[in-house]
C-alpha cells in the first residue's frame, strides 16, 4: 500500500468490502483486548480501595506512598525491588540503603538481577506520582502489552477473528496471574518479565515457523538466513529477561538442547542448521549478560548478574531446613535435607572448603539420597504438584478456588488442542510446551512456587483461541471437501434429482 494515498485511493480502501471487513475485525479484537484489560484493572483497583488486599501488618491501598507500601510488605521480594526502584528514580543508581546505618549509606543491589528495579525506577521517573497508583498503572500497561503480543502470537497460527478475540479476552481475564500481579507483589519481577516473555515466545514462534518452512523446501539450504535472525533475536531477548530474573538464562540452553535433540531424532539433514541456530541463541544470551557481569566485577568483585543464583539450588535450595518456615514446607524447599538430614552439613562444608565442582558434589549427594529413599522422594514431590501448577496448598490440603478451576480448564484445553492437531497430523506450536517441559525436567531440583509457571501462562492464554481456530479450520476443510464431492457426483443414467454421491452410495 503506497503512502501517502490520494483521496481516490483512500476511498477505494475504505469502501472495498475485503479491506473494510479486515479493519472491522481488527477493531473488534482491539476492543475486546482493551475492554477485558480495562475491566480487570477496574476490578482489582476496587479491591485495593475496599482494603481486600492485606498483609499481616496492614491493608494495602494504592494511596500508600512507596515507602509505606514497602514497610507493609517487608520481607517480600517485591518490597526490596520497590525500595531499589526509588533509588533509581532519585538518580542514585541500583542500590539499597544499608539497614541501621548512621549516617545513612547505600550499598549495591546485587542479590537479584538489576532489570526489575531499573525498569520500575525509570517508570517512576517518567510518570512521577507519590503513591502506588503509578505502579498499578505500570502493571496495567505491562499486561496490555502482553495481551497484544499474545494476540500477535496466536495470529501466526490462526487468522480466525473469533479465535483472536477469544485470545484477547483470555489475556485480560486471567485470575492465576492477576491475583498475583494485583496483590502484595505489585512491584515484583514477574510483572516486569511478563511482556518480555510474550515477545520471546512471539519471536520463537517465528523462528520455529521459519525452520519448518525451510525444512520443507527443496532449496532449504539456501534459505537458512530466514531462520538464524529469529533465534539470534530470541537469544537477545532471553538475555534481557535474565537481567530481570537471572534464572531465565537456562531457558536459552534448554531451547538449544531441544533443537538439537529433535533434529537428531527426526531429521538429521537439518542438524547443521539447528546447531548454528542453537549457537546463535545461546551466544546472543551470553553477550547480553556479559556487560552486567563485568559491571558487577567493578562493583563487588564478582562476575555475576546476581549473587542469589550461585547457590540458589545446589547450596541452599536443596539443603536448607525444609521446615524452617511454613512456605518452605509448602513449596518443598530443602528436598535433599528432607531425604537425608545429615547431607546439608557435608555439602556446606564442601562449599566452605572451596573444593572443585561443588555443584556436582551436591548433585551426587542428592542422587544418593533419592536412591536410598525413592518412595519418599516421589511422595514429597507429588504432594506439592498442586502448589506449582494450581496455585493452591500441597496435597492433601489443596483447596478448590477460582484459580484452581481456571488452571484445570486451561490445562484441559491444551490437551484437547494437542489431540486435535495430532489427529490432523499438524504440528503443535513449540512455544505451548517448551517452558512447561523445562519445569517438568527441573522438578527434582527446584522448589514448587506457582509464580514459576507464569512463563507457561504467557502461551496458555492463547490456547482457547487456537482451539477455536483449529475447529473452524476443520469445518472449513470439511465444507470444501463436501463441495468438491458434490461437483464430482455422477449424472449419467440418472435424473438431476436422483444424483447419488460416492459417499452415500458406499
Amino acid at each position: 500500500m503506497p503512502w501517502p494515498l490520494r483521496h481516490t485511493e483512500c476511498a477505494y480502501y475504505l469502501t472495498n468490502p475485503c479491506m473494510a471487513r479486515s479493519w472491522q475485525n481488527l477493531l473488534l479484537i482491539g476492543a475486546v483486548l482493551l475492554a477485558s484489560h480495562g475491566v480487570s484493572a477496574w476490578h482489582f483497583a476496587a479491591r485495593y480501595a475496599s482494603q481486600t488486599v492485606r498483609t499481616s501488618l496492614a491493608p494495602l491501598t494504592l494511596n500508600l506512598t512507596p515507602n509505606q507500601w514497602a514497610a507493609a510488605t517487608a520481607g517480600a521480594d517485591s518490597s526490596c525491588y520497590l525500595l531499589c526502584a526509588q533509588q533509581v528514580a532519585a538518580g542514585r543508581g541500583i542500590a539499597l540503603k544499608t539497614p541501621n546505618s548512621d549516617p545513612p549509606r547505600l550499598e549495591p543491589f546485587v542479590y537479584w538481577g538489576p532489570g526489575c528495579p531499573w525498569v520500575l525506577g525509570q517508570w517512576q521517573r517518567l510518570v512521577g506520582g507519590a503513591t502506588m497508583w503509578s505502579f498499578c498503572a505500570f502493571a496495567v500497561v505491562a499486561q496490555l502489552i502482553f495481551g497484544a503480543l499474545a494476540v500477535a502470537t496466536a495470529a501466526l497460527w490462526t487468522r480466525n477473528t473469533w479465535a483472536l478475540a477469544a485470545t484477547a479476552l483470555a489475556t485480560g481475564v486471567c485470575p492465576p496471574m492477576q491475583d498475583w500481579f494485583y496483590g502484595y507483589a505489585l512491584t515484583s519481577s514477574e510483572i516486569v518479565s511478563l511482556p518480555i516473555w510474550a515477545l520471546i515466545f512471539y519471536v520463537l514462534s517465528k523462528g520455529f515457523l521459519a525452520y519448518r518452512a525451510t525444512a520443507l523446501e527443496s532449496t532449504g539450504r539456501m534459505r537458512r538466513w530466514r531462520v538464524w535472525p529469529w533465534f539470534a533475536l530470541a537469544g537477545v531477548l532471553i538475555g534481557i529477561e535474565s537481567l530481570v530474573r537471572d534464572s531465565s538464562e537456562v531457558f536459552a540452553l534448554f531451547v538449544a538442547v531441544f533443537l538439537v535433540a529433535r533434529a537428531l531424532l527426526l531429521d538429521r539433514r537439518q542438524l547443521v542448521l539447528v546447531l548454528s541456530a542453537a549457537v546463535l541463541l545461546v551466544g546472543a544470551t551470553a553477550l547480553v549478560r556479559r556487560p552486567v557481569r563485568g559491571w558487577n566485577v567493578r562493583r563487588i568483585g564478582v562476575r555475576v548478574v546476581s549473587t542469589s543464583t550461585e547457590g540458589s539450588i545446589w547450596r541452599f535450595g536443596l539443603w536448607v531446613r525444609h521446615d524452617m518456615y511454613d512456605w518452605y514446607e509448602q513449596s518443598g524447599l530443602g528436598f535433599g535435607q528432607y531425604l537425608d538430614p545429615d547431607a546439608p552439613a557435608r555439602v556446606e562444608q564442601y562449599y566452605r572448603d572451596k573444593l572443585p565442582s561443588p555443584a556436582l558434589y551436591s548433585l551426587g549427594q542428592l542422587l544418593q539420597a533419592i536412591a536410598r529413599h525413592p518412595s519418599d522422594a516421589v511422595a514429597f514431590k507429588l504432594s506439592r504438584l498442586p502448589v506449582l501448577w494450581l496455585g493452591t496448598d500441597r496435597w492433601p490440603n489443596a483447596r478448590l478456588s477460582l484459580t484452581v478451576w481456571w488452571c484445570l480448564a486451561f490445562y484441559t484445553l491444551l490437551a484437547v488442542y494437542c489431540v486435535v492437531r495430532w489427529r490432523r497430523k499438524q504440528p503443535i506450536p513449540e512455544v505451548l510446551y517448551l517452558y512447561l517441559l523445562l519445569l517438568v525436567a527441573a522438578s527434582p531440583l527446584i522448589h514448587f512456587e506457582f509464580r514459576y509457571t507464569f512463563p507457561v501462562w504467557n502461551t496458555l492464554v492463547i490456547v482457547p483461541g487456537l482451539l477455536i481456530g483449529a475447529v473452524a479450520e476443520a469445518r472449513q476443510a470439511r465444507r470444501k471437501l463436501d463441495n468438491r464431492t458434490d461437483a464430482e457426483r455422477p449424472t449419467s443414467g440418472l435424473g438431476q434429482d436422483q444424483t447419488v454421491s460416492p459417499r452415500s452410495a458406499a
